[in-house]
């Protein structure tokens, strides 16, 4: 490698080492008795000047060297490569540098035609130069020689015809694809017969890695290297510029943008032009669109095009890089950015080119002017953008939309779809698209019929104007945020005829808003149909759209549940996950089917659709969907017995949307942490849950009567048991009234039974579980089951057995192992009064390991009264028999593993095949396991349960 000076200080070259001999073979063929003429050609950017100054610099000790650098704005300049000659030769004589000066200037004040030295300047200027190379060879070094003005290069030539036998070498550099408007260097040198032509071409992979590895480490060269060539196209100074910035900012930045401009206007135009367009068309780059985009002639463009390609920076029409576009974009001023913008969304647009790519320039260009079309772009971009999952691009394609709305009609339709997608974010940010409350018009012809506030009549206006249509998005978000009165109003006035006319919206768009509230305001939705308002719009089917189908049996069961076949609607339930996938118009319908399952008392499948749900609306970018789905995980998790998981779930839920977003349905993430709070035992944090506000018309939702359950059973467990029976019976009132009393939404007479056991209220307790008894719940769910245990609470002793016999084998193939655990543990209760100590005490222990299972301290388990309270609060166990140990008290891991195998009925042998030890190994684990719970091998299941 060879060090050169730059304008930046000092550089390796690399992969220059052949030209470098060539350049050394050209001086040296020449010898004492002739010069040479080297011309250095390539590309822009590919290290021309910086190979011409490290052979300068090599030589210069024993070369007199006159350089001069030629640039654009000085190609006009007449004599301009002469008058820097002379003047960087201190070793002219100053009297023939003053003469050839003042020709210079006598040439240049010269009229038309182009300026040249008199025959007596040139010889009198050629004589000086034989004298210098008398004494020593002379190298004349022009950079950038294509831009080198007329006359100076005749100048040269001149000199190097007279000197053709003296030691005079010329070195030139230019860039191959140039065309000088003189056409000397195309012309007449080429026929120079010791000129030698030095092609440079970009760095390879290799060379950019050895540019790497000089200014980082190895390791990072190596890492780096296909990246940097491609962002760079293997030119030095944009590799260069590429590792400062990774050393400074840890990727492309400032140094990079700057090398790629300068890269680009040291083009002619229209190569930067063509680039910057290039840039902001992107894939639509064709050569055509390019002409059109910049009103320049087919012929430009194409050799713009040409040299871009060349010079490996466009593949096939298209940048070679990302940041080598955005690189190009950004270093345009603002102003001619954005209307370069502008001009490509218009020519876009008039190619009939796909929406999004259209409205991408309209924001890019921040263009707010009222062009006509800009609207139904930037509606349909936002389509594909959430259709994609873009969700923020939709956004912002919905709000630009919105700023150029003209008429009231189509700012509805646009507030519409503004308000779902940024629902989708938070729906606190739909919230200042709400009209102000009680402003939702209703159709005459249903006025009559609402119930409304007497109020003083309102004065005539002036002038009668058409009111504003009511969004399609309006009645799901009124009914959100806890505004059901104004959100069934809006479905009255989506269902009639629209403002001019127009005919209502079909019925099946309805079907959200309708979902939405039948789940979250049950007993107001069945108020209004029942009053024949809304009558005729159910008259029909619903959903009469495919992706809705099955819409209207989830509904009747939400509005209906106790008077709906069980098994049907499971199977609606089940079917409707099935079929759709989640989007904005089918997250009511997976809501009202989980809360189908959940509430049918089938947890276990609930949770696998629900999970599944989770997982799409990450993928789709909805962090409101998200929420809320991972919070009807948390409830799902409760009625499985996991209260653990439940708490965390529950949490993740609250944190993803503040108590504005989440509205009036916060009661159901709020009611699952304080539920799974008090589970566990940690009732300082379920009363820190219940400390947060909660807005009146929560409890106008079903997610109130989850909250006020949640609160009952946190005042169980603090003993506060008047408090909870207040609640349990708000949860029922409000269920009874709604007619939505089904044992597995809320099983709320168990709740206020066992308050009424703790206060030693038996016969009352008794009336509400002998209530609950009858009432529809599967004979296989986890509510029948703690339906079986309370009843045990409240029958006498020689029936108590049996029920929790059954309520144990109801709750063991429900899967809910918390109310399991209470019931094995009132079951150890009632065998130890039956005076069946042995299996009392290992029924217990079974209690205490279930416990565990939900990640809270093992709770303390009592004899009667078995249903006094939640297990946490009970009194101390008995202590176990004499000469039995607790079991996992001393088993090591291994231990416990061997332990439970053998309880599982396996072999040694078979064992020892699945923990890979030796039938030795696992003899002695089991000898130590029997020694430490004194046990033998038939008693390890019961123990270990």
């Amino acid at each position: 490698m060879t060090r050169a000076a730059d304008r930046h200080g000092t550089v390796d070259l690399v992969e220059r080492d052949e030209e470098l001999a060539a350049l050394r073979s050209a001086y040296e063929d020449a010898g004492d008795t002739r010069g040479s003429v080297v011309v250095l050609s390539g590309a822009v950017g590919t290290g021309k000047t910086a190979l011409l100054r490290a052979w300068t610099e090599r030589v210069a000790p024993a070369v007199l060297v006159l350089t001069a650098r030629a640039c654009r704005a000085e190609r006009e300049l007449p004599l301009g490569i002469l008058e820097q000659l002379v003047r960087g030769c201190p070793e002219l004589p100053a009297a023939t540098a003053e003469r050839t000066l003042a020709w210079c200037d006598e040439a240049a004040a010269a009229p038309p035609p182009p300026p040249v030295l008199h025959a007596p300047a040139l010889r009198g200027l050629c004589e000086a130069l034989r004298g210098l190379v008398a004494e020593r060879p002379v190298l004349i070094a022009v950079d950038d020689a294509h831009h080198a003005d007329a006359a100076s290069l005749q100048c040269l030539l001149y000199m190097m015809r007279r000197l053709r036998s003296a030691r005079l070498h010329v070195l030139f550099t230019e860039y191959v694809h140039q065309t000088a408007d003189n056409a000397l260097l195309g012309s007449e040198f080429p026929h120079e017969p010791a000129l030698r032509r030095i092609r440079l071409e970009p760095l390879s992979k290799a060379g950019v890695e050895a540019v790497l590895a000089r200014r980082l480490d190895e390791e990072t060269a190596g890492n780096l290297t296909p990246l940097v060539h491609g962002m760079s196209a293997g030119h030095p100074p944009l590799v260069h510029a590429l590792a400062d910035d990774h050393r400074s900012a840890g990727g492309a930045g400032e140094a990079f943008g700057r090398a790629v401009l300068g890269f680009l206007h040291r083009h002619e135009a229209p190569v930067t032009e063509v680039a910057r367009a290039v840039a902001a068309l992107g894939q639509q780059a064709a050569p055509a669109l390019l002409g059109r985009l910049l009103d320049v002639d087919a012929a430009s463009v194409a050799r713009a095009v040409h040299q871009l390609t060349v010079a490996e920076v466009l593949h096939e029409g298209r940048l070679c890089h990302p940041a080598f576009g955005s690189a190009v974009l950004d270093g345009m001023p603002t102003e001619e950015r954005r209307a370069l913008h502008g001009r490509v969304a218009a020519l876009l647009h008039e190619e009939g080119a796909p929406a999004d790519e259209v409205a991408a320039h309209l924001v890019a260009a921040a263009d707010r002017s009222d062009t006509p079309w800009a609207v139904a772009v930037f509606e349909e971009a936002a389509q594909l953008a959430l259709e994609n999952d873009e969700v923020v691009t939709g956004v912002e394609y919905l709000r630009a939309a919105y700023r150029r709305c003209r008429g009231a009609a189509q700012r509805t339709a646009v507030v519409s779809a503004l308000a779902d997608a940024e629902w989708r974010l938070d729906p606190a940010k739909v919230l200042h698209h709400l009209p102000a409350r009680s402003s939702v018009s209703v159709p005459a012809r249903t006025s009559a019929s609402v119930p409304t506030r007497t109020s003083a009549p309102a004065p005539a206006p002036a002038r009668t104007s058409a009111p504003a249509p009511t969004p399609a998005a309006l009645p799901t978000h009124l009914l959100w945020h806890g505004r059901v009165d104004e959100g069934l109003d809006a479905i009255c006035a989506l269902a009639g005829p629209n403002p001019g006319g127009a005919p209502a919206m079909n019925a099946a768009d309805l079907d959200t808003p309708w979902l939405w509230g039948a789940y979250l305001y049950p007993g107001h939705v069945k108020e209004r149909l029942g009053s024949g308002v809304l009558a005729a719009q159910r008259s029909a089917p619903p959903a009469v759209t495919p992706e809705l189908q099955g819409a209207g049996t989830l509904m009747q069961d939400l509005l209906h549940g106790g008077e709906s076949d069980p098994a049907g609607v499971v199977d609606a339930a089940e079917r409707s996950l099935n079929r759709y996938r989640l989007g904005p118009r089918t997250v009511a319908v997976h809501t009202a089917a989980l809360a189908t399952l959940t509430y049918r008392d089938r947890p276990h499948r609930a949770a696998a659709w629900c999970d599944g749900l989770i997982a799409q609306a990450g993928e789709r970018n909805s962090p409101t969907w998200q929420a809320w789905f991972t919070a009807w995980r948390a409830l799902i998790h409760l009625r499985q017995g996991d209260p653990a998981a439940a708490r965390q779930r529950a949490a993740t839920a609250l944190d993803m949307l503040g108590p504005k977003g989440w509205g009036a349905a916060i009661g159901l993430p709020l009611a699952a942490a304080v539920q799974a709070a008090s589970a566990v035992g940690d009732v300082d944090g379920a009363s820190a849950l219940l400390e947060r506000p909660v807005a009146p018309e929560v409890f106008q939702t079903r997610t109130g009567l989850h909250y006020l359950a949640a609160r009952g059973r946190y005042h169980l467990a603090t003993g506060c048991h008047y408090a909870a029976l207040c609640d349990f019976y708000a949860c029922g009132t409000r269920m009874s009234s709604w007619g939505v009393d089904l044992p597995a939404l809320e099983s709320w007479r168990l709740g206020a039974a066992e308050a009424y056991l703790a206060l030693g209220e038996s016969l009352l307790a008794r009336q509400l579980v002998d209530d609950q008894v009858t009432l529809p719940a599967p004979a296989d769910g986890r509510t029948w089951g703690m339906t079986l245990r309370l009843r045990a609470a409240t029958a006498p002793t020689p029936d108590r057995v049996e029920l929790l016999d059954e309520a144990v084998a109801v709750l063991r193939g429900a899967g809910d192992v918390f109310e399991l655990a209470r019931a094995v543990a009132e079951q150890s209760a009632a065998v130890r009064e039956a005076g069946e100590t042995e299996r009392a005490r290992l029924l217990a222990r079974k209690a205490q390991l279930l416990a565990r299972r939900w990640g809270s301290t093992p709770p303390s388990l009592t004899g009667p009264p078995p249903s006094a309270g939640p297990l946490p609060s009970a009194v101390p166990p008995p202590p176990p028999l004499p000469g039995h140990a607790e079991p996992d008290a001393e088993l090591t891991d291994a231990e416990r593993r061997v332990a439970e195998l053998a309880a599982d009925g396996f072999t040694n042998r078979e064992i020892s095949r699945k923990l890979y030890v030796t039938v030795s190994t696992v003899e002695q684990h089991l000898t130590r396991i029997y020694r430490k719970l004194d046990v033998k091998r038939l008693d390890l299941q019961a123990v270990l349960l």
